[in-house]
């Protein structure tokens, strides 16, 4: 019976060291990754999730920074300080200015030892993903999960939700993609621009129709029904002869034009392609990486859903 107590003693006691051990974290120690590198949005120094997950979840969650212009922080540990998630994650949001002006930062936040969990929305993203959807998708994506002690499916499956219900917001849009527009939406030098490319288009094919058109009889373009091509391999030259018929009146015509002699390299009697792009566009090195992200000043109001599993 002693060894027993004294067996449960010594389990209790390396319990407590490995708790005490343990990181906790403030928001001033967690380790912005997103800082050196605006590629990775996804905190996860306690190696809690495995490595294929997290490069899943930065792969979204980067999309969704480039194309709705969301910036999010997903942070996953064992600890935070206080042990109350949605307290750590607000504080977290609105010292680093998770957003951008718009203030449509999120924050994802899992404490594994102190079992909580919170999903904080900025104001500006609060129609999109309203506190019901985040509730109905951590009781139906993430808890689950977080009940049998499956990090990986919890946090991939959330994430992937979220970034699906604001992906399907078409009124959300990355301020970036929107710039040098009007006031009605479009842009006016690009409306221009296109207006005279019709009108370019329109005059070029009425010339030539007017152009191929039987000069005989007025009725119908001029169609070709024969062809020849004789080559000067002295000169490098080939004497080309296009034969045409009017399919109304009968007229004809023999159009002849020289051009370069081909001699199997593509270019019509220039020398292959050598020098300095003889690797093509796959031999260089662009060099760099990504750099560092900076936040945009977003703020938080308490918009989300969290608790306790």
């Amino acid at each position: 019976m002693r060894k027993m107590l004294c067996l449960i003693l010594f389990l209790f006691v390396c319990r407590s060291t490995m708790l005490l051990q343990a990181a906790t974290y403030t928001v001033d120690n967690l380790p912005m990754v997103y800082l050196q590198d605006r590629t990775k949005h996804v905190i996860n120094p306690d190696g809690i999730l495995s490595p294929q997950v997290v490069q899943q979840m930065d792969s979204l969650l980067y999309r969704l920074e480039t194309v709705k212009g969301v910036q999010s922080v997903v942070a996953v540990v064992e600890r935070i300080e206080g042990g109350d998630c949605y307290e750590f994650a607000i504080t977290l949001g609105n010292q680093y200015g998770v957003g951008n002006q718009a203030n449509t930062g999120l924050i994802i936040l899992l404490s594994t030892e102190d079992r909580c969990y919170q999903i904080l929305t900025g104001e500006g993203l609060e129609g999109t993903l309203p506190d019901a959807i985040c509730r109905r998708i951590e009781n139906r994506k993430m808890v689950p999960h977080l009940k049998t002690g499956d990090w990986d499916q919890a946090m991939l499956q959330t994430v992937a939700a979220v970034c699906g219900v604001i992906e399907g917001d078409e009124s959300l849009l990355n301020p970036g993609l929107g710039e040098g527009r009007g006031s009605n939406g479009g842009n006016p030098l690009f409306g221009l621009a296109l207006c005279i490319v019709v009108v370019a288009m329109a005059v070029s094919w009425y010339a030539s129709r007017k152009r191929n058109t039987c000069p005989k009889c007025g009725a119908y373009p001029l169609r070709r029904y024969n062809s020849q091509v004789e080559v000067d391999r002295i000169n490098g030259i080939e004497h080309h002869r296009e034969y045409f018929r009017c399919p109304k009146c009968g007229h004809t015509e023999c159009h002849s034009h020289d051009e370069p002699f081909d001699n199997g390299t593509g270019f019509g009697g220039f020398p292959p392609v050598a020098g300095p792009f003889h690797r093509g566009f796959g031999g260089g090195n662009f060099g760099g990486g990504f750099t560092g992200g900076s936040f945009g000043g977003g703020s938080f109001g308490g918009g989300g859903s969290g608790g306790r599993f």
